[in-house]
């Protein structure tokens, strides 16, 4: 929208945001009507210039208010639709207890959650206990945006076909109350810092369909070994009978598929890592299911779960551990389902968006909302190139690790709206540093960032600090593709020596690549 028209509706963004934080009593009217969008450009910009306090560290409780109430205004019908006859009920409850409704409010996303059933889901949560969805909010948000979206949940079921073994009815039964009330009520029995973890940890706690009385005995059995628990991996003895018969023949046919009975009678590498991660979650611990295929075209899982040794509110201190993970044999990267989308994502961006969350939650969650926030405010407003890259900078300057924005500025130098060529080399070079530890995410947008950059001399310089990463980090997948990228600038400027001597270099260091 036009800044002319953005200021004739000023008025109208003021009606909505105090109709919204009144509550109304009737059904909410369509959202398009009222055009909620404005409510973000408002907030974000002041007199035709950024709201500095919007991407200030110290106010991230003004931009979840500003986002939660743009977000009750904009899917009011969908809200409505969800929370059903209970709506003003559940409305008003939210209103006295501001701070579960932010956290709702903010945390389903439109596009990647389906809005009515999410409400849904919270909604009989609220409607069973309201006292336990207050004294534990992000648990319940887990829960609502994972169950509203049946392909988010994981479905172990394939490894008791796998091993024609025998799948209990009571499996089918287990769904976002049973999830939910397992770790309310045996928060006593299961306390540690685990209980106190954002909803963005728990969506991997909350996610699957294993009965109560197996969760039990993965509590007696392993509560005491929750420090590592994802080694439990081990315990489960390879049946190589099943190896050999490509399946045909296991010591799991027709017996129970259990974590007890996995326990008894092994399994392959997949009920290995199946049989962790279940375990895992049983006791409150976030944990995955990961499989991933080596360059020799062999396929195999193994476990991944968040080691969590403290918790403030400035910081979740964990590590993403893994085990049967085998380096040598190339599994450098592995997937695994999304327990919001249902959808693939490697084990990489799951340690990626753990840390960013983990190691500065207020300042990552406000960057994302104000990402989430900067198609509608970028449209809406109709914002300039310049206006774009400064509202990026600035969400940067917030909280650097923030994917959208690197990911939008990815795309505007790709797409040749950013043609500085200095200002892409910088982009480059902080991107590298910044995902220093995550060297997917950097090869994913320092190519992309470096679009304007023709200098050949400032492109070679870039990808060989990419080269001496990656080999540092033990990375031979990325260091070589990184290398060959390197070698054809080398080639092209004619140092043909250089390029020779990288390439043996590499070569020489992972002969098996």
């Amino acid at each position: 929208m036009p800044v002319a028209h953005a200021h004739a509706r000023a008025a109208v963004g003021i009606a909505v945001l105090f109709a919204v934080a009144s509550a109304l009593v009737a059904r909410p009217q369509s959202a398009d009507a009222d055009d909620p969008d404005q409510l973000l450009v408002d907030f974000v910009y002041k007199n035709k210039t950024l709201n500095e306090r919007a991407f200030a560290k110290a106010e991230d409780k003004k931009v979840r208010e500003a986002f939660a109430k743009h977000f009750e205004a904009k899917y009011a019908s969908d809200l409505a639709d969800g929370f059903g006859p209970d709506a003003d009920a559940l409305r008003a409850w939210l209103r006295d207890n501001p701070e579960v409704r932010e956290l709702l409010y903010t945390a389903i996303e439109p596009g990647v959650d389906n809005v009515p059933k999410a409400a849904e889901v919270f909604r009989d949560l609220w409607k069973a206990d309201a006292a336990a969805v207050k004294a534990h909010p992000n648990l319940a948000v887990a829960v609502a945006v994972v169950w509203d979206n049946p392909r988010a949940v994981y479905d172990y079921r394939g490894h008791q076909l796998r091993t024609k073994s025998l799948l209990p009815e009571k499996v089918e039964g287990v769904g976002p109350a049973e999830n939910f009330r397992y770790v309310v009520d045996r928060a006593a029995k299961l306390k540690g810092v685990q209980l106190q973890l954002p909803w963005e940890f728990l969506v991997h706690v909350v996610n699957h369909r294993t009965p109560d009385d197996e969760r039990e005995w993965a509590v007696k059995n392993y509560l005491a070994r929750r420090p590592g628990v994802g080694t439990s991996y081990k315990d489960i003895v390879y049946d190589q009978e099943m190896l050999r018969t490509k399946s045909e023949v296991c010591k799991l046919n027709g017996k129970p598929y259990t974590l007890p009975g996995i326990k008894e009678w092994g399994g392959v590498c997949a009920m290995q890592a199946d049989f962790a991660a279940r375990v895992s979650k049983s006791v409150g611990v976030p944990a995955e299911y990961v499989g991933g295929e080596g360059n020799s075209g062999g396929r195999h899982a193994w476990v991944v779960w968040a080691e969590v040794r403290a918790i403030t509110k400035e910081q979740v201190n964990f590590t993403l551990e893994s085990a049967g993970r085998y380096f040598l044999d190339q599994y450098y990267v592995g997937t695994l389902t999304d327990p919001r989308t249902g959808l693939e994502m490697t084990d990489r961006d799951m340690d990626r968006r753990l840390t960013a969350v983990g190691s500065a939650p207020h300042a990552a969650r406000q960057a994302d909302l104000l990402m989430r926030a900067f198609p509608a405010v970028r449209d809406q407003r109709g914002a300039t190139v310049k206006e774009q890259q400064q509202y990026l900078g600035k969400v940067l300057a917030l909280y650097p690790m923030s994917e959208r924005a690197w990911l939008e500025l990815a795309a505007m130098h790709k797409d040749g709206k950013l043609a500085d060529a200095p200002e892409a080399s910088r982009l480059a070079d902080k991107a590298l540093a910044t995902f220093a530890r995550f060297p997917d995410f950097s090869w994913q947008v320092v190519g992309d960032l470096l679009t304007p950059q023709k200098d050949k001399a400032a492109r070679t310089r870039v990808y060989e600090k990419m080269v001496t990463g990656y080999e540092a980090l033990g990375r031979p997948d990325l260091a070589c593709e990184a290398r060959l990228a390197l070698v054809g600038y080398q080639v092209e400027a004619g140092d043909h020596k250089k390029a020779f001597d990288g390439l043996t270099g590499t070569g020489g260091r992972f002969p098996t690549e």
